[in-house]
């Protein structure tokens, strides 16, 4: 795969805005003292007028928004729980006819089980292809529903069609696909660091595919996904994503899933969110079918109490399916002990500190 250069840095020279919070302030402050540098005698409504002006501008000054607290907010709000209050559902799809999404149908469902967030892969043909997907994000921004794209990493094959492993492309369509649907949270690169992936997504190529989507809409996030999480990799990606999907992959049992939740918030240390990923559907290494109930459950717990919030791979939305009926239980209402407060719990927000692209 061919790629762009790594962005060089902007001239000193160059006229550019403020980049920084801290850049920003200063700007604030000089504008401050510039305004309150005039003491020419003037007439009294303007000498009112002006004052107001300058103790203004000195407030903003003295007192400058957190603009990186502010760009990492998008509809959900909270930045810390970018998965909502509930866990977010993976699409198992509802198709029609001839394959292609049936997106109403798609979208009563969510909203009959009380689901605000979806992630849908992206492929080669449907329901999963573009055309698809870019009908589910209209239809799900007007329902006030919040969608992740998933694009598929070289160790699967890089089908997401039509730009395959041009992820700077990718990155940068949908980041300006988000600015006309705000609901489209963000995007998930599948695998990442498994297979043949990590040759492709180098640390100097995922922080070029974060500055891209930056440039374009800072509140559009970036959260690969990842099977175990240890100190060497949340080093080589700090600062060039906006968390990590993390994945439990025994569907025999959950023990052990709590300390292995918490020992990658060890190797993290706050540097970025965690959030839980939990399988609701057989899997190439597990084809006997779909984890029990009460693993299942017992593992939403654990991810909703122990993480920054859950993911539930490929959960079908028929209501015959036994897990669809406990993952209601954890949606607003819903009577397990963490509905409406998935990912509440366990490390507020403010505690996060802020590691600047590329640094």
């Amino acid at each position: 795969m061919k790629r762009r250069s790594i962005k060089a840095p902007r001239s000193r020279d160059e006229d550019r805005a403020p980049q920084s919070p801290a850049e920003i302030s200063s700007y604030r402050k000089a504008i401050a003292f510039l305004l309150c540098l005039r003491r020419k005698p003037m007439p009294l409504p303007k000498l009112v007028t002006g004052v107001a002006l300058c103790m203004t501008a000195i407030i903003i000054g003295l007192f400058p928004m957190d603009s990186t607290r502010l760009f990492a907010e998008g509809p959900a709000g909270n930045p810390q729980n970018a998965m909502g209050n509930a866990p977010c559902v993976w699409l198992s799809p509802v198709e029609n006819p001839d394959h292609t999404l049936n997106v109403q149908r798609t979208i009563e469902s969510l909203q009959k089980n009380g689901f605000g967030c979806q992630a849908m892969p992206i492929a080669a043909k449907p329901p999963y292809g573009w055309w698809d997907f870019q009908q589910l994000v209209a239809a799900a921004d007007k329902a006030g529903i919040d969608t992740w794209a998933v694009l598929i990493p070289p160790s699967e094959g890089g089908n997401s069609l039509p730009y395959a492993t041009d992820y700077v492309t990718w990155f940068k369509v949908l980041a300006k696909l988000s600015l006309r649907y705000p609901h489209l949270r963000g995007v998930n690169i599948d695998d990442m660091v498994q297979g043949i992936s990590p040759k492709t997504f180098t640390r100097d190529y995922v922080c070029e595919l974060y500055r891209d989507k930056q440039d374009i809409n800072p509140q559009f996030l970036a959260i690969p996904t990842a099977y175990d999480l240890d100190t060497a990799l949340a080093d080589r990606v700090t600062g060039c994503v906006d968390g990590v999907w993390l994945w439990w992959v025994n569907l025999e049992t959950s023990v052990g899933h709590t300390s292995f939740l918490e020992n990658s918030r060890l190797a993290v240390n706050g540097r970025f969110p965690i959030y839980a990923g939990v399988y609701a559907h057989s899997t190439s290494w597990h084809p006997e079918g779909e984890p029990s109930t009460d693993l299942f459950r017992r593992t939403l717990e654990n991810g909703c109490r122990y993480s920054d919030g859950v993911v539930m791979w490929n959960l079908s939305l028929l209501d015959s399916d036994p897990l669809l009926a406990i993952a209601r239980t954890f949606t607003a209402g819903g009577s397990s002990q963490y509905a409406g407060h998935c990912g509440e719990s366990y490390q507020p927000a403010s505690s996060l500190e802020q590691h600047p692209a590329g640094k």
